[in-house]
């Protein structure tokens, strides 16, 4: 329901209702606002802190300074300002916002702002977002310019449970103009952020120069483009359960492992099994490129053949019948040798191995007193473990994959291969 711009009187209590009306609101004690100290901020922090009092939950707000404009201190103190005014406790996260070649800074702001706002909650914490109808048209018709599958064009939710609290967006119903009014009805405090101007940022192209063009043919555009990312959230749930259906049968032991079989469905919903199983090991879901690069290069290459995908988050590898998604692996010399310290640990970063002196005597079934050499296979070398067994032989025969095989520990006591640790 959309509220009208001059219905004063129900504004708090629809607020209210989002949070109680979604929320068990007894497992909760903490109220947190993000806090830009612009209209929209401004109202959630009035409304939010009227609601602290009623539940005698904490309240704070945080502020986030991306030190991206030469105003961003003074918007940093006009929140201290407000915030001690109303006695409400106040976290500064001054951030440096780290660019790579192509990336986009204003994914990369968000990005990082979230990280900090979420490393301050707690299982009891509400998080409150002042996101509103307006802002749910816009990241619509963004990401369906940027080609975003159904994930993209489904809508921000009311509620997002996270690792630690929830999520909650109160104004979604709400329009722009209804919080503008409400400011200064109110007489409330705000800043404008000139950035806002700025039609070199992509989401303030589409809502300066995109959406007034709309607007004089679809007044109700705010409304509809919204009712359509809500069409796209409830099809992204649909595909979600067929994924959970499909991915039964061919997920292995280990959620990082997925049978190589799964490349038997049909094309559309391998793409969903994928996309669902890279997700829920906690990775950024594919492009429908990169899609086609798992299931052409990865899956459908050939059975002699240990092929992966590589991107920036994570690696997709094949070995004989699965393949396995894992973290990028990182640069190893297999031709240096380390020194394990007699009862001390054998730290090896590049590799994240931290291994205790008690784990290196358990796998050699008895007590030992002195240092020990770790080596590493290097490519083409064959060492013999017998006259009629290789160490290649035995990785293959023990299906040690491709890539662990120059990574597994060769420990040598008094220069004699003991143990291969794969």
């Amino acid at each position: 329901m959309e509220t009208s711009d001059f219905d004063f009187q129900n504004l708090y209590t629809i607020f209210e209702n989002s949070l109680t009306n979604n929320l068990d609101i007894n497992h909760y004690n903490e109220i947190i606002i993000a806090y830009s100290g612009g209209v929209d901020s401004s109202t959630l922090l009035y409304f939010a802190n009227k609601l602290s009092k009623k539940l005698k939950f904490k309240i704070r707000a945080v502020h986030i300074n991306h030190n991206l404009n030469i105003r961003s201190k003074e918007w940093e103190d006009h929140c201290v300002k407000i915030c001690k005014k109303n006695k409400i406790p106040l976290e500064i996260g001054n951030l440096k916002i780290m660019v790579k070649p192509g990336e986009s800074i204003e994914e990369q702001a968000r990005k990082s702002r979230y990280e900090f706002i979420y490393s301050l909650m707690n299982e009891e914490s509400i998080m409150l977002t002042a996101h509103h109808l307006d802002d749910q048209a816009e990241t619509y018709i963004y990401n369906l310019l940027r080609g975003s599958g159904l994930k993209g064009l489904s809508s921000m939710p009311v509620i997002k449970t996270l690792d630690k609290g929830v999520h909650v967006r109160p104004f979604l119903n709400f329009t722009k103009n209804t919080l503008s009014d409400f400011v200064r009805f109110k007489d409330i405090e705000y800043i404008e952020d000139n950035s806002n101007e700025n039609i070199n940022f992509s989401r303030n192209f589409i809502r300066k120069e995109v959406f007034p063009k709309i607007k004089k043919n679809w007044t109700s555009y705010a409304t509809t483009i919204s009712r359509a990312a809500s069409n796209a959230s409830d099809s992204i749930k649909l595909n979600n359960d067929l994924a959970k259906i499909d991915i039964e049968k061919y997920l292995l032991d280990s959620r990082k492992k997925i049978s190589v079989n799964v490349k038997k469905l049909d094309k559309y919903r391998f793409n969903n099994v994928i996309r669902y199983w890279i997700e829920y090991n906690g990775y950024r879901m594919p492009s429908s490129m990169q899609l086609n690069s798992i299931h052409k290069n990865v899956f459908r290459a050939g059975e002699d053949k240990s092929p992966f995908f590589s991107c920036a988050e994570y690696e997709i590898r094949r070995n004989n019948n699965y393949v396995e998604i894992m973290n990028p692996l990182k640069k190893h010399d297999s031709s240096k040798t380390y020194k394990w310290k007699f009862d001390k640990n054998l730290v090896i970063p590049d590799l994240s191995i931290n291994l205790t002196w008690k784990s290196l005597e358990k796998k050699l079934g008895y007590k030992l007193n002195k240092d020990v050499e770790v080596k590493f296979r290097r490519k083409g070398q064959n060492i013999k473990l017998s006259l009629d067994t290789t160490l290649k032989d035995y990785m293959r025969e023990n299906k040690i994959p491709v890539w662990k095989r120059d990574r597994a520990l060769l420990i040598y006591v008094d220069k004699e291969l003991k143990i291969i640790w794969d």
